[in-house]
Order: structure tokens, then sequence, then C-alpha cells
């Protein structure tokens, strides 16, 4: 297994004993540059950047990331971009790996993305990950002037159309929403054919999407008390999916998001009953984590439980990962047959 950890451009993650929160934080002291530099340090394979253009004063979209649908954000929310932060980061690190989590494909123009991130593949000595989803916050999209009812379709002609521009010397395409004719991109991404693109999802829909089009699966595990098994009826759909359509499920990941807190052993957390999933010790994180994987997931991306909402406190969570966690995981193998790693 290997852990990645959920970059904190948008705040510091927190939970009660319900949902999970981002607190917001001034960006000028958020330090995600100094946070991926100590995730590489401490072994980390990965950093995923969140993605919101605006945050709407009020909300009645339900977040998927907590089971009651609380809202996880503020009004006045500071958020720093992605893709943005993502070159700097680049430049600033040699080997841990650059993912989004997830880009929102319907907000923006696909050809525009594509240069993005073709860009960060570039800068990074081929170190992206495309997570990609349709996004949830339906307040977000009339903002942006985009159909709510129409992200999902949206959303598959954008894959479409970053693979196509990340491969084909001219690009054309004719779809539904997006219509161009013999356009050149260049450079085109280091990795070949091009970055793996993992669909972030939580419906039937959203993972035969990633069955169809995506070379992975990324389902959320933020609430409190998640059950690491709790969307195996998706990787039921995902297998069958991939066997019809002539795929081998092992070159198909499946990875996980979800909070935790490293702790002592005299902490109240390691006590907890029942315990907040991946808090505690070490070896109760570990625990989960084996859960995780007998789950069938091979990438766990650790979102840091820091109730204090400083930024210091992610970089001491994730120094414990790092030496307590990380080494640990190298032995831990998921079920399932899926690919083992990217």
């Amino acid at each position: 297994m290997q852990i990645g950890l959920y970059a904190n451009t948008h705040g510091v993650g927190y939970r009660d004993d319900v949902n999970n929160y981002t607190r917001s934080v001034p960006g000028a002291t958020l330090e995600p540059v100094a946070i991926a530099q100590t995730a590489e340090r401490n072994g980390f394979h990965s950093i995923w950047f969140p993605d919101h253009v605006c945050m709407p004063s009020e909300t009645k979209s339900a977040h998927i990331a907590n089971q009651t649908g609380a809202r996880s954000y503020s009004p006045r929310h500071e958020m720093l971009d992605g893709a943005v932060v993502m070159g700097a980061v680049a430049s600033a690190t040699n080997t841990i790996k650059l993912g989004t989590s997830v880009l929102v494909a319907p907000y923006r123009g696909p050809l525009s993305d594509a240069r993005q991130f073709a860009t960060v593949d570039v800068l990074s000595g081929g170190r992206l990950l495309l997570g990609v989803g349709a996004g949830w916050m339906a307040e977000e999209f009339d903002a942006l002037g985009v159909d709510f009812a129409e992200r999902g379709r949206r959303t598959v002609e954008c894959i479409e159309i970053y693979k196509r521009s990340w491969q084909d010397d001219f690009v054309s395409f004719d779809g539904d929403y997006y219509s161009f004719d013999n356009v050149s991109m260049d450079p085109k991404p280091l990795q070949k054919p091009h970055p793996p693109i993992i669909y972030g999802g939580v419906s039937p829909l959203g993972a035969r999407r990633a069955a169809a089009h995506c070379d992975g699966f990324y389902p959320v595990f933020l609430d409190p008390f998640a059950d690491p098994n709790r969307h195996s009826d998706l990787q039921t759909i995902i297998k069958t999916d991939l066997e019809i359509a002539g795929r081998d499920p092992s070159t198909f990941i499946m990875m996980a998001a979800t909070t935790m807190r490293v702790t002592d052993s005299d902490d109240a957390l390691a006590h907890q009953t029942p315990r907040k999933i991946c808090t505690g010790t070490s070896e109760q994180v570990l625990e989960d984590l084996e859960k995780f994987a007998e789950a069938g997931y091979s990438l766990v991306v650790a979102k840091m439980d820091c109730p204090s909402g400083e930024v210091q406190e992610i970089h001491e969570q994730i120094a414990r990962v790092g030496h307590q966690i990380v080494p640990e995981c190298a032995q831990i193998q998921a079920t399932g047959g899926w690919k083992s790693k990217f």
C-alpha cells in the first residue's frame, strides 16, 4: 500500500463525531509548497490537490464527504488554485507525485485544462496523476454558467479531449458540448500514452464512467466512522464493465481518501468506542489501513485531522505518519486483483 497526502490548499482539516470539515486559513499562511516538501521528505507517495473556483454564501447542495450532507466549507473560504500550486510544488520537489482530488472537469474548458496539466506533467518530470470528477455543488455551477444537470455528460467529453490533446498531433472533437477542428497542443505530457486519469465518484454512474474512460476509481471515506467496504458494490460494477470491455482489472487502480490522525497511546482518541477511522496509535491506524487493503484499495490519501487549525500541526502529523505508518505500509498488500501502484 502507498500513502498520499490530501493537500492543504483549501485549509486545515478537522472532524467532529459526525462530519468532516475544512477550516479556512489565510492563504498567505497555508505553506502548501513547504507541506509538499515535508511530505516528500517523509516518504509520501503523492500529494492531492482539491478543486473549487468560488464558494457560494449559501448552499443547499449536500457535501458528498459527509453522511449528513453538512457543509464542509465556510461561506467566505480562502482557497488557493490547485493547478497554480502544483506548478510551484513541481519546481520545489523531486519525487512526490502530484494529483488532483479531484479536478471538477465541467468547471472550465477542457482544452485549457489539458494545457495546464500537460504543463504540470512536463515541469514535474512526469509526476502528474489526474483525478477527475463531475462535481456536486449546484450553486457553484450556477455562478460559472454551467448547467448542473449536464455535468456528467460534459465530464465524459472532457476526459476524451484530455486524452486526444495529450496524444494526437492535431486534435479534433465534435461532441454535444465541445466542438473544434484540427488544433495542436504541444508539448505533450512526458507520461505515455498519457498521465493516469482516475475518476472520483461515489455512485454507480460514476463507477461506470470510471470503467469506461479512466485508469482508476477514487471514492472518499472522509466521514469519521467510514466503512472501507462501503463501496464494494461499485467495485463489482467496475470489474464487470472492465471484463465486458476486455480490460484486465490488474491495469485499473482502486484508491481512497480518508481522514487520519496519529496519537499517543494515552490520548483519548485512541480509546474512543467506536474509534474514528485511521485515528489512534500507529498500530490502530495500520489496522484500519489493512481494512482498506482488504477492501481493494492500494493507495490511500490521508486528509490530516488537525483540530488546532494550525498549519504546523499538519507538518507534525505528516512526520508521524512518515515515521510510523509509511514504512509499515510497504508490507500491506491490497486484495481484489486490482493494479497495485502507479
